[in-house]
C-alpha cells in the first residue's frame, strides 16, 4: 500500500476510511479527507459495464490519496452526478448506474421495506426465517406488542379461531397482514363485531 507523503502530518492510514453505505458518491464522501476527496469520482468509470467499482473501495481510496499528495484538489462544482439504478439497492459490485447531468431528476429508490412488502406472504415468512437463522437472531426474545396493538396470532388465540381465518378476515377489511403482524385494538374490535362475538 502506497503511503508515501504526509498530509497535515498524517499518513494515509491515519485518515478515516470511507464507511458509507452503498456506493461512494459526492454526498457521502468527506471532500477534506484525502482518502475520500476523489473517491466518488471512480464510481461508474467510463467503459466499465456491470460493477460500478472494478476493485475494492480501499484501492480507490489510495488513488484519491495519491491524487491529493500530487497536488489535486476538488475545486469546481461537478456538472454530472451519479444516478444509481432504480430497481436495485446500489452496491459496489452489481448495481450499474450512470452519470447524468445535474438537472436530471433523481429516480425514486426502493427501500428494503418496499421490496419486502411486494413479496407474497409465504416468501416474507421464508425471508424472516433466513434472517433469523443465518444472521444470528434466532435467540432474540420476541418484542412486546406496541401500545394499543395485538399480534394477529394472539388475536386468533383469544378468539379461539384459526390464525389463517383471522388473516383472511383482516384481508376482507382491507389489511394485508400475516400472523406475526400487529393490529390496533380498534381493528381487533371491528373483527370481533364482524364475527358476532
Amino acid at each position: 500500500m502506497e503511503q508515501q507523503g504526509l498530509v497535515r502530518g498524517k499518513a494515509f492510514d491515519q485518515w478515516p476510511a470511507w464507511e458509507g453505505q452503498g456506493l461512494p458518491l459526492r454526498e457521502n464522501c468527506d471532500l477534506r479527507n484525502p482518502r475520500q476527496a476523489f473517491l466518488w469520482m471512480f464510481t461508474g468509470m467510463p467503459g466499465v459495464v456491470g460493477a460500478p467499482l472494478m476493485l475494492g473501495t480501499e484501492y480507490w481510496e489510495m488513488q484519491s490519496w495519491r491524487m491529493w499528495i500530487l497536488g489535486a484538489r476538488p475545486s469546481a462544482k461537478p456538472t454530472l452526478k451519479y444516478q444509481p439504478p432504480k430497481n436495485a439497492v446500489a452496491d459496489r459490485w452489481t448495481a450499474q448506474g450512470e452519470w447524468v447531468s445535474m438537472e436530471t431528476p433523481d429516480l425514486p429508490q426502493s427501500s428494503w421495506t418496499d421490496v419486502v412488502a411486494q413479496l407474497p406472504q409465504s416468501d416474507r415468512a421464508e425471508l424472516k426465517q433466513v434472517v433469523l437463522e443465518k444472521m444470528g437472531f434466532e435467540d432474540v426474545p420476541e418484542l412486546s406488542a406496541p401500545a394499543g396493538h395485538l399480534q394477529v396470532s394472539e388475536l386468533a388465540s383469544r378468539l379461539d379461531v384459526d390464525g389463517g381465518q383471522v388473516v383472511e378476515l383482516l384481508g376482507n377489511l382491507g389489511l394485508d397482514v400475516d400472523p406475526d403482524a400487529y393490529v390496533g385494538r380498534e381493528i381487533a374490535d371491528r373483527l370481533v363485531a364482524h364475527l358476532g362475538l
